[in-house]
């Protein structure tokens, strides 16, 4: 996806006021606004299109109960990722003695899913789906936060709580990686 195609996700400080003021339609609003993004995210962390749906409406419960006290400093996406990214640590760690289950993620919903269209055969969609299969958690949820949901490399490192440089590096790494896997036809040498 060119720069110039992503659309960055704008939540207006008026919108997130009028939330917190309780008005009609305005939390559907921010919903509208913001869910694909969020769940493209989960999608990224479960690699389970179920859970990743679970999260989302547990990430917009907590959303919806902590907004009251939301503090406007300008980056209310970075504050949903963050509790998006704290709903999903909380449910694997109370998983984290089971079997951990994997399930393949269909292609068109990714595709549907992340706003990747116009993908016009069913290879080039198990194409991008197995290269996103090849890269680590940290590095899809990178692409997905600045390609899908337009964050700044800033609010991504506040997010993941790591250094600019290294999150800057890990997305580099990864799209490169991306290309080089999709000018092999999905093989990858990791």
């Amino acid at each position: 996806m060119r720069n110039s195609e992503r659309k960055k996700v704008h939540i207006d400080k008026k919108l997130m006021e009028r939330i917190q003021k309780g008005q009609n339609g305005a939390f559907e609003e921010l919903y509208e606004l913001t869910n694909r993004v969020l769940y493209a995210y989960l999608l990224s962390c479960t690699k389970n299109a179920e859970d990743a749906k679970d999260l989302l409406q547990e990430s917009f419960l907590q959303i919806y109960k902590d907004i009251r006290s939301y503090k406007n400093m300008g980056k209310p996406m970075a504050w949903m990722m963050t509790i998006a990214k704290n709903q999903f640590l909380m449910k694997y760690r109370k998983e984290k003695n089971e079997k951990e289950q994997t399930v393949y993620v269909e292609s068109d919903e990714l595709e549907q899913q992340i706003g990747c269209s116009g993908l016009e055969s069913v290879e080039e969609r198990l194409l991008i789906t197995k290269m996103f299969e090849t890269l680590e958690t940290d590095d899809r949820n990178i692409i997905i936060m600045h390609a899908v949901g337009g964050m700044k490399f800033n609010e991504i490192a506040e997010i993941m709580q790591w250094p600019m440089g290294t999150v800057i590096s890990h997305y580099y790494r990864s799209t490169k990686m991306l290309k080089s896997t999709f000018r092999k036809g999905g093989q990858n040498e990791k």
